[in-house]
C-alpha cells in the first residue's frame, strides 16, 4: 500500500533493476508471491543478485 492507496498494477516489467526490485518489494509488501507476478519477479531479481536469501521453508502467512 502506497500513501494509503492499494497497489493495482501487478504485471511483470521487461527490465527489473535491483533498485526497482527493492521498491517493488516495499510497495507490494501485502501481496502474496503466488498472486503477484511483479513481486515474484522482484524477489527473483534480488535472489539472483544475492541481495535476498530465501529461507528453507516458504512463508504461508500468519
Amino acid at each position: 500500500m502506497t500513501f494509503g492507496l492499494p497497489v493495482t498494477n501487478h504485471r511483470r516489467v521487461p527490465v527489473m533493476t535491483v533498485s526497482y526490485a527493492h521498491l517493488v518489494m516495499q510497495a507490494h509488501i501485502e501481496c502474496p508471491l503466488t498472486a503477484c507476478p511483479l513481486k515474484h519477479q522482484a524477489r527473483d531479481r534480488l535472489v539472483e543478485e544475492r541481495r535476498l536469501v530465501p529461507g528453507d521453508q516458504e512463508f504461508l502467512g500468519y
